[in-house]
């Protein structure tokens, strides 16, 4: 099997990862979970000096703004209403005195997370480029990948080339660890295919402050990451410019995420065959092998916790290494490259063809689960399809 290597070499005394590209990953996942501890948080903090049904009343107030418009009117309204909760905060007491700064300092947090993220006219809709941040996190710099014990890119790689291919990527995991350092910040497969837009999820992207300001600063002429919506991809490929890279499983997948165990969710996933049937884009199916070593899940209450996340709700509670438990453990990450499947140019499928591709893409995923899961050390490993 062909192979981009990048081993771990380097341990401290007690079997930890260097501290450079354990840093790496501290930076790179508090960009993703950073925003859901903060923003209640400062919703917290704002509302408590009025007691707990304000604290109630503020994350209601929390969740409208995560769910609702992203414009300036919307999210000032929203902000002007928070502002008169800790202007009316009582401040006689000493006591009161303080409870009133910790409103405040919560209410300062939230407008820095709501400047960051809110669409003002006029004003650029995105971070400046920093190639500086993109080489700190790899090889050039704290070298995130090399915190794994393994972290290789695998098996079709001399079909990897410039095109209309959409790469179908397995699983999600928690924190899409082998996507994140085995193809977004993987220079050799971006030598290999050429133009690349990396599709994650819309709220994601676009309404976490900090996710969406690292997305921005590691972007190149050859790499970018969007939203993963119906009109980014249909423009994307009506262009064709770009090969894309998806996550289909989504928060479903990340849900399904359990110690040990290899799960997808496809079954109920075929709108992207329709818009590769659209356009003729072609596809790839992509699976990490170790994804699910990186964290211990909660494994219960699945089917509410499945309709959570169909809600975009991630609905998924992990632990990672016992130091840290919101880091990874550094386990092995190796992620093969499937078969290109080739699909034919129908500008308006029918069911029928939709139905008879995506199954043709499923058994192509399984096929590429079961021909490298031995060279990937679980032999008697099985892929559960949901």
């Amino acid at each position: 099997t062909h192979c981009f290597t990048h081993t771990r070499t380097i341990l401290f005394a007690n079997n930890m990862p260097p501290l450079g590209p354990t840093l790496a990953n501290i930076i790179a996942v508090l960009s993703w979970i950073a925003p859901i501890f903060l923003l209640p948080g400062s919703l917290i903090m704002i509302a408590s000096p009025h007691g707990s049904m304000a604290i109630a009343g503020g994350l209601v107030m929390g969740a409208i703004l995560a769910g609702g418009p992203k414009n300036l009117m919307f999210r000032s309204s929203c902000f002007v209403v928070l502002a008169a909760v800790t202007a009316t905060a009582p401040v006689p007491a000493p006591a009161a005195r303080e409870s009133y700064n910790v409103s405040l300092i919560g209410l300062v947090g939230l407008f820095i997370m709501l400047a960051m993220i809110t669409e003002v006219p006029g004003r650029r809709k995105q971070w400046s480029r920093f190639p500086w941040f993109r080489r700190l996190l790899t090889e050039e710099g704290l070298d995130g990948r090399s915190y794994y014990k393994r972290a290789e890119l695998r098996g079709n790689l001399k079909g990897v080339k410039p095109g209309r291919v959409l790469y179908a990527v397995h699983p999600h995991g928690v924190l899409t660890a082998g996507w994140t350092w085995n193809m977004f910040f993987n220079g050799d497969f971006h030598e290999r295919c050429g133009r690349v837009g990396f599709l994650l999820d819309e709220g994601l992207r676009l309404k976490s402050p900090t996710f969406r300001m690292m997305c921005d600063w590691v972007a190149t002429d050859e790499q970018w990451a969007g939203p993963a919506t119906k009109r980014v991809m249909l423009e994307s490929m009506a262009e064709g410019k770009s090969s894309l890279a998806l996550l289909p499983g989504g928060f479903q997948e990340a849900t399904l995420c359990e110690k040990g165990k290899d799960r997808v969710y496809i079954k109920n996933r075929a709108g992207f065959v329709k818009y590769c049937l659209m356009h003729g884009y072609s596809i790839v199916p992509v699976y990490t092998f170790g994804e699910s070593d990186t964290y211990s899940c909660f494994s219960w209450l699945l089917k509410p916790r499945l309709a959570l996340a169909k809600r975009n709700v991630p609905a998924a509670a992990m632990w990672g290494v016992s130091w840290c438990p919101f880091l990874p453990r550094p386990a092995e990450l190796l992620t093969y490259i499937g078969d290109e499947i080739k699909l034919p140019k129908i500008a308006d499928p029918a069911k029928d063809d939709i139905k008879k591709y995506h199954g043709l893409y499923m058994k192509a995923l399984q096929a590429l689960f079961d021909k490298h899961k031995a060279d990937a050390g679980r032999p008697d490993a099985k892929l559960e399809m949901y």
